[in-house]
């Protein structure tokens, strides 16, 4: 079964790099109306915040090595409460990716594609994620590095042009919002960012030893979870107006069109463009891959129909997506209100059966 293929530490640590970015990167004016100036510290917060999840998730999976969240809740909490979490797992996944399509699928048509229809644009980005996911969790790692070089080439490019636009006042002085917005800016962001929670609740089962693999994911998850998001949201702080940035939806790509490198590069918004897709493609092949694996754990049979069946109803539902603003206002109540209690009552129900029935529970299971 393709779910039982293992992953490398390196290997697990692009993954999670690739899980931890969404539609993220489409909301940055929201963070920043909230928390104005201080935005990037919301990032580095959030990241934190995560971090401590994530090391949650080892924690549990160490104990048992080569199952999942879900095969440990089964072996606890029995099949029908495991089969109704794998449930609610597999469509909070659809319903995020169907989402953060429209959210892409509405960047390119604005920028590059205005006069192609928006559903050629998604349809390809999900035939290409369905394709890498169908190929396996070794294979999605492999691209995943692959892709992530390329993307830190372009991040590093970005980096220095953004440096000349550089504006101390733009980031002084911090903490200039008030505590419920800010804290609101907070959730939002970690909110963003801990779609990489539910990635580990599968990713977990395919590491060889997540004991002896705690730490370097540990270090790997505070590059990718807390660093990088909050150097890039850092910068984009530096470079445009808080009070700019909360009126326009693509901070990001508006920074990237001022960016000027010498008299021979003006303007490198399509390399963010790139790095934008290239990121949605890849998290969109992480939520069908979980969703897959959470879908053979319910039945215990490993079949390809089940990711034909979730690529195809993401699809419909992508279609059904009225507009950008529909999916922007959708996907920032989801992350807040569905993935975050989500997440915090599976762990916390696998925490306390383990706690409360011991090995006792497990030898009676098996």
């Amino acid at each position: 079964m393709l779910q039982k293929q293992r992953i490398s530490s390196l290997q697990a640590i692009y993954l999670t790099f690739a899980s931890a970015y969404g539609g993220v990167v489409f909301y940055h004016s929201y963070i920043t109306s909230l928390a104005g100036r201080s935005a990037w510290i919301a990032e580095f917060v959030s990241g934190f915040i995560n971090i401590a999840f994530a090391l949650w998730i080892l924690s549990v999976a160490k104990k048992y090595p080569g199952k999942n969240i879900f095969h440990i809740l089964e072996m606890f909490a029995g099949k029908l409460i495991s089969t109704i979490f794998s449930i609610a797992y597999v469509g909070l996944n659809i319903v995020l990716s169907a989402l953060l399509l429209m959210l892409c699928g509405g960047l390119v048509k604005t920028l590059v594609l205005p006069n192609t229809p928006m559903w050629v644009t998604i349809f390809l980005m999900i035939l290409l994620s369905f394709l890498i996911a169908g190929s396996g969790i070794e294979n999605l790692a492999r691209l995943s590095a692959t892709l992530e070089i390329v993307l830190l080439g372009i991040f590093f490019t970005l980096v220095i042009g953004v440096i000349t636009q550089f504006d101390t006042s733009n980031i002084f002085p911090m903490l200039d919002s008030d505590v419920p917005s800010f804290l609101k800016a907070v959730l939002l962001a970690g909110g963003g960012h801990s779609e990489v929670i539910l990635f580990m609740f599968i990713m977990v089962e395919s590491l060889y030893q997540p004991g002896k693999q705690f730490f370097s994911l540990t270090v790997g998850l505070l590059v990718s979870v807390v660093l990088m998001p909050g150097a890039v949201s850092f910068l984009i702080s530096a470079a445009i107006s808080p009070e700019e940035a909360s009126r326009i939806s693509f901070a990001g790509v508006n920074v990237a069109f001022s960016i000027t490198i010498g008299k021979f590069i003006q303007g490198v918004e399509i390399f963010l463009l790139i790095t934008y897709v290239i990121i949605t493609v890849l998290k969109l092949s992480g939520n069908f891959y979980s969703s897959w694996v959470a879908s053979e754990s319910i039945i215990k049979r490993s079949s390809k129909v089940f990711i034909v069946i979730i690529t195809i109803t993401t699809f419909i539902l992508t279609l059904n997506i009225c507009s950008f603003n529909q999916a922007y206002y959708n996907y920032i109540l989801v992350i807040q209100y569905c993935v975050y209690p989500f997440y915090i009552v599976i762990l916390c129900t696998v925490s306390f059966l383990m706690f409360s029935k011991g090995k006792k529970a497990v030898s009676t299971k098996t």
